[in-house]
């Protein structure tokens, strides 16, 4: 017979759990602190990811094979283009612009910025009359985005809703976030530091006609354009120059290097001084377009070149058919990230219009998908991906935004005992069942207790890291009941009531990844009845 007890009943089961059994409460709180997300590897926050544009997101931990999880395809015109995406907190950010006019508009005439989930692809804000121009950032809480019109504004990350707008002066390039505080440089050649929370200006400086969007780190701001130039990012004073006039690209920057393209070459130059460290021949006149991805000790130029950052020697290439070279790959957990895309007609061959992933090393393709052609022009993939957590999102063509997911195989079988196939969860000695299993490798762990219909109804291992070898959990009896809290037990113990597992069947299920990505699962079978 199901037993129901009231508040105070359910008060002295805990006190006499956690009396009797002290690693209870010792594990709920271990539960609590395993359960911060890594913020770094959900997130993509700035165009190159960060503020030395090194294009990397070291933390992400995605591997193939992929599957599409959502494509967003035109909402207003077969016209619509987007600028790349920026993420945070399972959302992503993407200026949108269209035309009305025209199937391939030669005007546009409509824009604005959207919010929307990296979950399922759906719209959960947008910002109407926004035409972005670069690509957004985020930070504390707020998409900073330029506009064509020259401004600089700030919406609420959360609501869309304006914070406040500055006229820059010119056209922004994408802007580069770096403490408190926002850099941008504009079309026409101005370089601007603002306050991130107000918007104030805290120093601007002209220093040539075209400037490249900004990379800094350690204090200093580096931009390319018709110079290479080094400045104090806390006050803008000047600190060298490298240049004769040329074109140069985005910089990417090290502990102690500036990495820079221009057409034909490729420069190492030294971060205090200026100087040349090495310049090689790149053979490609697109190199002032071109930015260049920094991940530990290899560079990634081009679609693809692999490059030791040390010595400039090439480490391997990839030939993805690619003709827009000014993109960057997205180097994450081992692997090279890269689309192609064509800008003239030609017949879909074997490498054209695809996302390619590479094995980082080698230069091996691991896997690809074939994206298709793009309303009968130019057609294929964004080279240039955004890489957050187990996803990567990209344009598919201008018209299609997507989000493709890691695949999840089936787990491995793990073995899994119970010390008891049948428990009396109103009896403290009875009432406890105890599963045992053996870890081959380190790995992180989850448990959770499955009523007969397989929905988890009390979480005893929340992301724990386990060393190898054999582990024992312990079920006290207790389930999840959050329907049952009121005012007063909310307050004392948070959002969640507890209740004494009622009679039925149950599965204390173990699922267990090693940090070479093995998946196993396991589980026991144990029965709660209180007339045993």
């Amino acid at each position: 017979m199901q037993k129901n007890i009231g508040a105070k009943d359910l008060l002295l089961k805990g006190a006499l759990l956690l009396k009797k059994f002290p690693a209870l409460a010792i594990s709920a709180l271990i539960v609590l602190a395993a359960g911060v997300p890594d913020a770094l590897a959900a997130s993509w926050p700035m165009f190159q990811y960060d503020a030395q544009r090194s294009g990397s997101n070291a933390s992400a931990r995605i591997r193939p094979p992929l599957k599409s999880t959502w494509v967003k395809g035109p909402q207003t015109s077969p016209g619509e283009r987007r600028t790349r995406p920026v993420i945070a907190d399972g959302v992503v950010y993407a200026g949108q612009r269209w035309s009305t006019y025209d199937l391939i508009p030669r005007t546009i005439n409509h824009g604005q910025l959207q919010a929307i989930s990296m979950e399922n692809g759906k719209p959960l804000w947008t910002a109407p009359d926004v035409f972005v121009a670069g690509t957004p950032a985020l930070a504390n809480g707020m998409v900073y985005a330029g506009t064509d019109d020259g401004r600089l504004l700030a919406l609420g990350a959360a609501d869309g809703v304006v914070r406040w707008s500055v006229d820059v002066g010119g056209r922004p390039n994408s802007p580069a976030i770096y403490g408190h505080r926002l850099y941008v440089t504009t079309a026409n050649g101005r370089l601007c530091a603002l306050d991130g929370a107000t918007g104030a200006g805290i120093w601007s400086i002209e220093r040539s006609k075209v400037l490249s969007a900004p990379a800094l780190l350690d204090g200093m701001v580096v931009v390319g354009g018709s110079e290479l130039a080094a400045f104090d990012a806390r006050d803008g004073r000047f600190e060298w120059s490298f240049g004769d006039g040329g074109s140069y690209s985005m910089p990417t920057l090290s502990a102690t290097s500036v990495y820079v393209s221009t057409p034909y070459t490729l420069y190492r130059i030294d971060r205090e001084k200026g100087t040349v460290v090495w310049s090689r021949f790149t053979g490609d006149n697109y190199g002032a377009t071109a930015s260049i991805t920094l991940d530990g000790s290899t560079l990634y130029w081009g679609t693809v070149t692999a490059i030791d950052a040390e010595n400039g020697q090439t480490k391997w290439t990839f030939n993805s058919k690619n003709s827009v070279v000014g993109a960057s790959v997205a180097p994450a957990n081992g692997f090279v990230f890269v689309g192609s895309s064509h800008h003239h007609k030609q017949a879909l061959d074997h490498s054209d219009g695809r996302l390619y992933v590479l094995n980082a090393a080698t230069g091996e393709l691991v896997w690809e998908y074939l994206a298709g052609l793009r309303y009968g022009d130019w057609y294929g993939i964004d080279p240039s991906p955004a890489i957050a957590g187990d996803s990567v999102v990209l344009n598919l063509s201008t018209m299609q935004l997507a989000c493709f997911t890691e695949t999840q195989p089936e787990p491995l079988p793990l073995p899994v005992t119970a010390s008891t196939g049948v428990i009396n969860p109103y009896d403290c000695e009875a009432g406890q069942a105890t599963i045992a299993f053996m870890l081959d490798a380190p790995a992180t762990v989850t448990v959770d207790v499955l009523d007969s219909h397989g929905k988890p109804v009390r979480r005893l291992v929340d992301n724990v890291q386990y060393d190898a070898g054999e582990h024992k959990v312990t079920w006290y009896g207790i389930i999840d009941f959050p329907e049952m809290v009121d005012a007063g037990l909310a307050a004392a113990f948070g959002d969640k009531g507890v209740l004494i597992a009622p009679d039925g069947d149950y599965a204390l299920q173990v699922l267990a990844q090693t940090g070479d990505g093995r998946k196993y699962r396991g589980g026991a079978a144990v029965r709660a009845a209180s007339d045993i």
